[in-house]
């Protein structure tokens, strides 16, 4: 009886359009100056069709307004393309990233951008915290030092792209310690001198020649900026110029944004704050705070909507999910949305049956990052052979699960994986951020639009480097440079410096500064006597600080750490430009993460992925410090912020199932195992035996 009055209901669901007629009232009454004025934010779960209502209320708005006019705002050309594919050619609504909308608004009031570029190239000095009642002054001083290193780098960084000096090794903690406010002070007193430097440079430098660069890259001899920074700048002139604001609203009538929950918090600052309310430009948000999982997107619009700055609707349709798989991520969800399972057209609801199922296993005290190898490689070993004996009775299922080392074995990257592995313990994150900063992931993407036939941006991005294009036989050229890349058998660094002879790419402030850095940091370990001591009783045995120490009574336990990441530092430059790295493994990563290739792995970190028929989640961190997946059932877990984390990260995975779901998590005892089943309760639960 109560699932045949459930499936009613959700039946009755299905042919609500609520939510679009809610949005289509609000552009009714925004374009009576009688009416109160409302933006508003449509807030719709994975598979609620998010998109198919961007595009009726494009339609409604070309249908009922066509003399207004637009802009719908995506976060990548591919989605740009998904749109205009859906709405189709509209003369008064452009279609556009967000990067392109900016640099079309800014590009024109380029002395204005003179004025304000200084922000984005100036170094920011360095500010003491106050110790906290009840801080461990241990880990206090190790914060504030922390810091001080990153600071200096900053300036370090900065002072050798803009005047080509190099600095000695940042100061030690110990010495550091001894008085912290006066090499406080003294860094600042560089930092001031070095900004008065750069802000000097600037003036001298026609205010013409400043543009945005279309790469990830700022460029401070050539006062050009990047994705980034775009942003900041302008950001920095809507807040100087008002004006700025009144020519957008004067220009649009309708401002959309797709996916806002990855748009900068910037941006949403611009759009809801400092356009002039009384012209009436409709601001539109689509999106879901639950698959807001990276760190540079505003996650949410909670604090707008309290402060009546935009009317939340809800969209509670599921087009995707099978209705216990809708049931279960309803609990996964903390912002009180309730999906509800709708059906497609000539769908029946028998056709969206499935199940959820948990298998687990107790396995006892977890290794950490900072176990010994042989405690994380017996849990590693246990780890895969449970998610086997899953598989084998679950053949058709593709496991999500946060990249490790045996997908990296198993889909071509297990070189790369293991270079940034031995020194980091949050492997994906650093690889994108090397990759970003040594320029391989624009290598990535020109390869990757030559062969999806994308000629234009690889044509476009290659004369902006300088790339002679002025016949057939230059096409030919790079038709046989990029045949040769994608079947290259070459290092990552010989391919590198391939890319920068050839013209494919220039070389960017932030390359410059990482070898600049990585040079500096291997030419002092030739002449450090102790490091080289060191090194020989750690390949002598002395692996650990209790082995050296015993080795070596002079070795302090501190001594060895600082030893440990220069060695692990120095191995990992040495390993990343070595011809060990292959450029095939970096496109073999890329088109891992970008589901580019067939496989029953697949990274939990994809928020626009498709549906798959069925999902294994492996509810596992692979020593990831960054994330815990007992914090979205453990009931006494205080710190909310890792809670709301883990559960979007766990949402996006469990969410792209269309029928059957699987969640496996080894727990460490029968305390955690309580809480885990509490929390599947609804679900199919099957302990595996060790």
């Amino acid at each position: 009886m109560g699932n045949t009055i459930i499936h009613k209901r959700r039946i009755e669901m299905d042919s609500r359009i609520r939510p679009i007629e809610q949005i289509k009232q609000i552009i009714d009454d925004n374009q009576n100056s009688e009416k109160e004025f409302n933006n508003f934010v449509l807030q719709g779960g994975a598979g609620s069709g998010k998109t198919e209502s961007l595009k009726q209320i494009l339609e409604y708005i070309t249908q009922n307004y066509p003399d207004k006019k637009g802009v719908c705002i995506t976060l990548t050309n591919v989605a740009v393309e998904e749109v205009r594919g859906r709405v189709g050619e509209n003369n008064n609504f452009i279609v556009c990233t967000i990067h392109s909308f900016l640099n079309d608004l800014i590009k024109d009031y380029k002395k204005n951008i003179h004025e304000v570029i200084f922000e984005i190239f100036k170094v920011e000095k360095i500010v003491r915290d106050e110790i906290l009642i009840g801080e461990d002054e241990r880990e206090y001083k190790k914060k504030e030092h922390e810091k001080y290193k990153k600071t200096y780098g900053s300036y370090s960084g900065k002072l050798f792209t803009t005047t080509g000096e190099k600095l000695s090794k940042v100061t030690g903690k110990r010495d550091y310690d001894n008085d912290p406010l006066k090499f406080n002070s003294d860094l600042n007193e560089k930092i001031d001198i070095l900004n008065k430097i750069i802000l000097e440079e600037i003036k001298s430098i026609d205010y013409n020649k400043v543009r945005y660069n279309e790469t990830r890259y700022n460029n401070f001899k050539e006062l050009s900026f990047g994705h980034d920074e775009l942003l900041h700048i302008a950001s920095l002139l809507f807040k100087k110029h008002k004006l700025l604001g009144k020519i957008v609203s004067d220009k649009f009538n309708f401002i959309l944004i797709d996916e806002y929950q990855d748009t900068n918090e910037k941006i949403v600052d611009i759009f809801l704050n400092l356009l002039p309310i009384n012209n009436r430009t409709t601001i539109g948000f689509f999106g879901d705070s639950m698959q807001g999982i990276y760190d540079d997107g505003i996650g949410d619009v909670e604090r707008e909507i309290t402060a009546k700055k935009i009317v939340k609707i809800e969209k509670e349709d599921n087009f995707r999910c099978s209705d216990k798989v809708i049931d279960f991520i309803n609990t996964i969800r903390n912002d009180g949305l309730i999906q509800q399972l709708a059906l497609k057209n000539k769908e029946t609801l028998e056709e969206r049956k499935g199940e959820v199922k948990l298998y687990y296993s107790i396995y006892g005290k977890k290794p950490s990052n900072n176990s010994n190898l042989e405690d994380k490689e017996n849990y590693l070993n246990t780890l895969n052979k449970m998610i086997a004996k899953v598989s084998a009775d679950n053949p058709e299922f593709k496991k999500l699960m946060l990249t490790n080392k045996s997908i990296s074995s198993e889909l071509g990257f297990k070189v790369l994986y293991k270079i940034f592995n031995d020194r980091y313990s949050e492997v994906k994150e650093e690889i994108e951020k090397v990759f970003e900063r040594i320029q391989l992931i624009e290598i990535y993407e020109l390869c990757s639009a030559y062969k999806n036939r994308n000629y234009n941006f690889v044509l476009s991005k290659l004369k902006k480097c300088g790339f002679e294009l002025k016949s057939i036989k230059d096409k030919i050229k790079i038709k046989r440079i990029f045949d040769a890349l994608l079947n290259s058998k070459l290092s990552a660094n010989r391919i590198l410096r391939f890319s920068f002879d050839n013209k494919l790419i220039s070389k960017s402030d932030s390359y410059k500064q990482y070898i600049s850095d990585k040079d500096s940091f291997l030419e002092d370990l030739k002449s450090d006597e102790r490091f080289k001591q060191l090194e020989v009783l750690y390949n002598a045995g002395g692996n650990t600080s209790n082995r050296m120490i015993e080795k070596d009574s002079t070795v302090s336990e501190e001594e060895f750490i600082e030893f440990d990441k220069k060695r692990k530092k120095k191995n990992f430059y040495l390993e990343l430009f070595s011809d060990e790295l292959k450029f095939s493994e970096v496109l073999d990563y890329y088109n891992y993460i970008d589901e580019n290739t067939i496989s029953d792995y697949i990274t939990m970190h994809k928020t626009k992925g498709s549906g798959i028929e069925n999902v294994m989640v492996i509810m596992d961190e692979y020593f990831w410090n960054k994330y815990n997946f007992k914090s979205i059932y453990d009931l006494e877990e205080i710190d909310l912020m890792k809670k709301s984390k883990n559960q979007k990260l766990f949402y996006v995975a469990c969410s792209r199932t269309i029928k059957n779901l699987i969640c496996f998590r080894l727990v460490s005892d029968e305390k955690e195992e309580r809480q885990l089943i509490d929390f599947f309760r609804e679900c199919i639960i099957e302990k595996i035996d060790m």
